[in-house]
C-alpha cells in the first residue's frame, strides 16, 4: 500500500512528462508549475484557481486538470474549483493544503524535467 504523497508524486511525474513533450506552451506550463504553490499559499485556493484559469487560458486549463487528477478530481479543474467553492471551512483548509502539497510535486519535477526550458523560476 502506498502513501498519497507516493501516489501524488507518481501522477505528477507522468503529467509533467507531458508537459515536457508540449511544445507550444512548455514555458508557460513551467511558469505554473514553479509558481502555483507560493500562490496557492498566499492567495488562497478558490483565488489561485480563477487566476490561473484567466490569465493563462489553454496552459491554465491543462495544468489545472493535470492536477486535479493527480488530486483524484476525475482531471477537471472545473470540479475542483466547484469543490472547494461549495466546501465548508474544514473542507477547504484540507483541500487547500493537499493542493498545495500536490503542486509541490509538480514544482520537483518541474525543476528536473524542464530545466532546459526558458521559464520564469
Amino acid at each position: 500500500m502506498s502513501t498519497r504523497q507516493q501516489e501524488w508524486s507518481l501522477k505528477a511525474h507522468t503529467h509533467v512528462s507531458k508537459f515536457e513533450k508540449d511544445a507550444n506552451n512548455k514555458a508557460k506550463l513551467k511558469t505554473l508549475c514553479m509558481k502555483f504553490p507560493s500562490l496557492v499559499q498566499q492567495a488562497g485556493l478558490i483565488q489561485a484557481l480563477v487566476f490561473v484559469e484567466a490569465r493563462f487560458a489553454e496552459p491554465g486549463k491543462v495544468f489545472l486538470d493535470a492536477v486535479a487528477g493527480t488530486y483524484g478530481e476525475s482531471s477537471s479543474a472545473s470540479a475542483l474549483r466547484m469543490r472547494a467553492q461549495k466546501a465548508d471551512l474544514p473542507e477547504y483548509l484540507a483541500l487547500s493544503r493537499d493542493i498545495a502539497a500536490v503542486s509541490v510535486w509538480f514544482r520537483r519535477f518541474a525543476q528536473v524535467l524542464l530545466r532546459d526550458v526558458e521559464g520564469t523560476d
